[in-house]
């Protein structure tokens, strides 16, 4: 029966801002992640329009899901950070880029009509434009949720050390690797 006394506590949470905005924050990354991932499946591999289908509207609603994570951010504050100026950058940094949420979420709509079977060229393009764009907000959203960890979770961040900076600095030089010919 503790259960029953968890849940009972757990039901007034979903009128707090603070915890609203901490559930809703992973669909920018895990939802805009699935979706991408589901729609190059259906696209790729199940050639399937319910499929299809069904990955946009994931897609859709977990890229417009920045709004409310936005406003209950807004509406949760203030919001306690070990420290207030990069709180201040994080706020400015999410307000400011939520068009690329915003972005990918019309372009997912914008797919459920123009992709599918007869549409040509056009459903082609499209269809290159959601998967590129579904897994660019992906990468973008697993920075800023770093930059998120950084703000609330400093101690969750592991330093590099200096060997592996070497070894990172030499793989992205182009002249320290061997060009293969086939």
């Amino acid at each position: 029966m503790a259960i029953l006394t968890e849940l009972q506590g757990l039901l007034p949470q979903l009128g707090n801002p603070r915890f609203l905005h901490f559930l809703l924050e992973p669909l920018l990354l895990w939802g805009v992640l699935i979706g991408s991932l589901g729609w190059i499946l259906s696209v790729g591999l199940l050639r399937q329009r319910r499929a299809q289908v069904c990955s946009l509207w994931l897609l859709a609603c977990s890229a417009f899901a920045v709004l409310p994570v936005l406003h209950f951010r807004r509406e949760a504050a203030p919001i306690t950070a070990p420290s207030a100026r990069l709180l201040k950058e994080q706020n400015e940094r999410r307000r400011d880029t939520q068009w690329v949420y915003l972005g990918l979420g019309s372009l997912a709509l914008i797919g459920l009509f123009a992709t599918g079977e007869g549409k040509g060229k056009s459903g082609t393009f499209f269809s290159l434009a959601i998967a590129g764009a579904g897994l660019s907000t992906a990468v973008f959203s697993l920075w800023l949720q770093e930059k998120e960890v950084a703000l609330f979770h400093p101690d969750a961040r592991r330093a590099l050390r200096p060997a592996t900076i070497e070894i990172m600095e030499n793989l992205l030089r182009c002249s320290a690797l061997p060009v293969i010919w086939v």
